[in-house]
């Protein structure tokens, strides 16, 4: 329980998430803050270029407020009746002049009047956001194309990690008491995330054989008539819930052996570098110049920086003070200027990870960060 309770007092205070530990060590009334939100944006981009099951993919974003498709999102197999899922297959059909396969579709979809969903982290607030990645394939080709999928997916989530063994897929079990049992052939995944206090969800991936399903005649007359082959195909969906899986990640990332040190992937980290100086208290109006020009190139190179009022100190302890709080708030890197800059265009960039500081030349920026960060 001192593990939980020490990853959400670091998370908190860096204003990435809030949340309460009962009794019994369980983590509840989970919501994201300010730095949180930010960090699932970044999630979102990056899942939208991508996360997929294939390269070429349509782009489509709902805002839906159903209470079927929630039951449909707990029971991962009554989503291919409901009518967002007959819209988008016809939207994604529509798109599709030559009607091959396989065709993918991710949708975004905020949902209020939330439940949380079972293994994820458990929510406070009313409004999720699902990142949904719809699959048409051919029926024969579903569950190779599934399997693949299910190492492509945990792939894809160890690489926000420092510690890429945490992730690993589990089979899941539908309950016997549904009162629409699945379609058969329908097998379904979750990729988790293994915490010293917890294992969270982060991920469901299932595979439905829709031509073993009790589909409306209309609609699955329709999936033939799109079809080269004329036959009807297997679906595959991916579903993630963007707060909880954002959750789940940041205790992925607070649970390391550095002591006060957010672990972010440095591509998706909000903050990404942080300008500051240190100096001996000479020549201030050109660093303070020199500095803003910096900053200024970072920013719009693409990079995401810290703040907009850089540290001027000749205190070490005060710089080291920020570094400690850059740490904290998981900033990849932090540029150091000195008055020896102005003249031989050197300065320091100290990694995070690392905790070492390089030597870099004014003219390698924003080059050198850009190609770390590609």
């Amino acid at each position: 329980m001192h593990k939980v309770k020490k990853a959400v007092k670091a998370l908190q205070s860096s204003n990435y998430l809030s949340a309460t530990i009962d009794g019994k060590g369980y983590i509840s009334n989970f919501n994201l803050l300010i730095n949180g939100i930010k960090y699932s944006e970044q999630i979102l981009k990056h899942w939208q270029r991508t996360h997929s099951l294939d390269k070429e993919v349509s782009f489509k974003e709902m805002n839906l407020m159903d209470s079927y498709f929630c039951e449909a999102l707990k029971t991962r197999h009554k989503f291919i009746y409901t009518k967002e899922f007959h819209e988008s297959i016809r939207y994604l059909l529509s798109k599709s002049k030559s009607h091959e396969q396989p065709s993918i579709l991710k949708s975004v979809h905020t949902v209020l009047k939330h439940e949380s969903l079972e293994g994820t982290v458990p929510s406070s607030t009313n409004k999720h956001t699902y990142l949904e990645t719809l699959y048409l394939i051919p029926s024969e080709k579903g569950f190779s194309v599934f399997f693949n999928s299910q190492r492509a997916c945990k792939i894809w989530w160890m690489r926000f990690s420092a510690d890429p063994s945490k992730y690993f897929v589990e089979p899941y079990e539908f309950k016997a008491a549904s009162n629409l049992a699945p379609s058969p052939g329908t097998q379904s995944i979750t990729i988790k995330s293994k915490l010293p206090y917890a294992t969270l969800d982060v991920e469901s991936i299932t595979v439905i054989p829709l031509h073993t399903a009790s589909l409306d005649a209309d609609f699955a007359q329709y999936l033939k008539i799109n079809n080269k082959t004329r036959t009807i195909p297997s679906v595959i969906r991916s579903v993630i819930d963007l707060q909880a899986a954002t959750g789940a990640v940041l205790f992925d990332s607070v649970d390391n052996e550095r002591e006060n040190t957010l672990l972010l992937n440095r591509k998706l980290a909000p903050f990404q570098c942080v300008v500051t100086c240190y100096h001996e208290g000479k020549q201030l109006k050109d660093l303070e110049d020199l500095c803003l020009h910096i900053q200024y190139i970072l920013s719009r190179s693409g990079l995401r920086i810290m703040g907009e009022n850089i540290l001027f100190t000749n205190s070490l302890q005060e710089l080291e003070s920020e570094i400690f709080k850059c740490d904290n708030l998981g900033v990849p890197y932090l540029l150091i200027i000195s008055e020896s800059s102005l003249h031989n265009g050197l300065l320091k960039l100290r990694n995070r990870d690392t905790t070492l500081e390089e030597t870099i030349h004014i003219s390698d920026l924003p080059n050198y960060l850009l190609q770390i960060f590609s």
